[in-house]
């Protein structure tokens, strides 16, 4: 019998991926809209996340392609954890103003992008079922 572990982990492990870079997608915007009241700021950081992200997801192929896509997920999940982490604490410490806000979603958007891209290439294809060819 074929063993499913390695398939269970690899959903479990996406999922949790999934939810903690969307949730800040949702959560950095909403954070500006509370702190600033501003609509136009809120959608200048949306944006600026945004751009990055799905410019690095496809120029970001070639690097799963070469150094494999576990590494590539593996290196820029933590990677973009910091740089999210590093928000909340320079808001905390008044050193967030909101130039370095810009840079510091932008780098996130930077590195989910090939992260997402390379765990999307980790999940094989589903194979389409072989016609039926009855004989008759």
């Amino acid at each position: 019998m074929v063993s499913r572990r390695p398939l269970g982990g690899l959903l479990v492990a996406n999922a949790t991926s999934l939810t903690g870079t969307r949730i800040p997608m949702i959560a950095l915007p909403w954070f500006v809209l509370t702190t600033t009241g501003s609509a136009a700021q809120t959608g200048l950081v949306a944006a600026v996340e945004m751009t990055p992200l799905v410019l690095f997801e496809v120029l970001g192929g070639p690097f799963a392609d070469r150094y494999g896509g576990r590494a590539v997920a593996v290196s820029c999940d933590p990677a973009s954890a910091v740089v999210v982490t590093a928000i909340p604490l320079l808001h905390r410490i008044g050193g967030l103003s909101f130039p370095v806000l810009l840079v510091l979603v932008g780098v996130a958007g930077a590195l989910r992008g090939p992260g997402d891209g390379a765990k999307a290439a980790l999940i094989p294809r589903s194979r389409r079922p072989r016609e039926c060819r009855w004989s008759g």
